[in-house]
């Protein structure tokens, strides 16, 4: 696998963490119940801000995002460091708090690292970047059921590798043969999720020396730490609502799944409406255009070529690839470029490429 194209891949939402579990009263209807509130029952990938290359998986990837729970928390002053501020129990919501439970909550412990980028995340996956400077530090998590690929994918690509005691745990520190200072380093799975690190720091004193900074932190500090740029959950539906005024959307469209209220990054939040938007015209016009109503596919192509103007898709485009797939495939059933899909059909395989449910 390519990490660089791989690594933000998610797989299904365990719905608690392991010391959430030790505690629920499971012979009970009430934890039942709680259990079927909790549980996430559809996979969710997330979109890598990469180029035109990868244009199709980081589309598909951007729409799953409405079955994914996110964790960004409240946020903090810029010129605050982490460790100080906690915030109240109360400011988050349930969801949040369990997927924040389910991970491994590490940070590093120096006021100079904050977290610069946080894609969402699940209860067993997820990923964000700490940036010092021109330096960054990511910190990734991933299924524990594929720690064995991962590992074998680093061993197999990588120029060494050395045990290091990483967090009071031994890990696996691995060096790229890039001709750099590229480390990366795995520690093995605790309850539904494994932690891999990377980062190009110079030298691999300078990784280490992150390394042995790392810290793991209660709930609250790991979700105050988050950035700002985030779309928090009670304010989910007004940023929604306001991305529909510039959307345009066909008759009977159910806004109601853009709803789920979890916190997001505003790009995710971004795809999630326009993916769906879309998706909408590209079911109208693949349905027109198979019985010949020539006037509800025409209303489709225009709308989707008027998608050239929506603000969000302009707003969301020097950080990933949702709007030049969502264009790309506007000018498909406009006849204006040649169709990418193999089967040479216009708009072939939409479905998959912007997630359509």
């Amino acid at each position: 696998m390519n990490d660089r194209e791989l690594d933000r891949l998610i797989a299904r939402a365990n719905p608690f963490g392991d010391d959430s579990v030790r505690h629920l009263p499971t012979d009970s209807a009430e934890s039942e119940l709680l259990e079927e509130i909790l549980t996430t029952t559809e996979p969710a990938t997330l979109l890598r801000p990469n180029r035109r290359r990868r244009i199709a998986l980081g589309a598909a990837a951007a729409v799953a995002v409405a079955a994914a729970i996110a964790v960004v928390g409240a946020v903090l002053p810029k010129d605050s460091p982490v460790a100080p501020f906690v915030a109240p129990q109360s400011a988050y919501g349930a969801e949040v708090r369990a997927v924040a439970e389910a991970n491994e909550r590490i940070l590093i412990d120096d006021p100079a690292w904050k977290i610069s980028r946080v894609d969402e995340f699940t209860k067993e996956s997820g990923a964000m970047t700490l940036a010092n400077g021109d330096k960054t530090f990511e910190i990734t998590w991933y299924p524990a059921k594929d720690y064995k690929s991962y590992y074998d994918d680093r061993f197999q690509g990588t120029a060494g590798h050395s045990e290091v005691e990483v967090l009071g745990q031994k890990g696996t520190l691995f060096r790229y043969a890039n001709g750099g200072f590229d480390f990366a380093f795995m520690l093995p799975s605790k309850g539904p999720s494994f932690v891999e690190t990377r980062a190009d720091l110079g030298s691999e004193e300078a990784y280490r020396a992150i390394l042995g900074k790392l810290k793991k932190v209660d709930v609250d500090t790991w979700l105050a730490a988050m950035p700002e740029e985030v779309v928090k959950p009670e304010k989910v539906r007004a940023a929604v609502d306001q991305m529909l005024k510039e959307v345009t959307v066909p008759k009977g469209f159910n806004a109601a799944p853009l709803y789920q209220e979890t916190v997001i990054a505003r790009y995710h939040l971004g795809a999630r409406v326009t993916s769906a938007a879309s998706c909408a015209w590209l079911d109208q016009w693949s349905a027109a255009t198979k019985s010949g109503d020539k006037a509800k596919a025409a209303e489709a192509v225009k709308a989707m070529q008027g998608s050239k103007s929506w603000k969000i898709l302009h707003d969301m485009n020097a950080e990933g690839d949702t709007p030049e797939m969502i264009w790309l495939l506007a000018d498909e059933i406009a006849g204006k470029v040649k169709p990418e899909a193999k089967s040479g059909k216009p708009a072939d395989g939409y479905q998959e490429a912007l997630g359509c449910r």
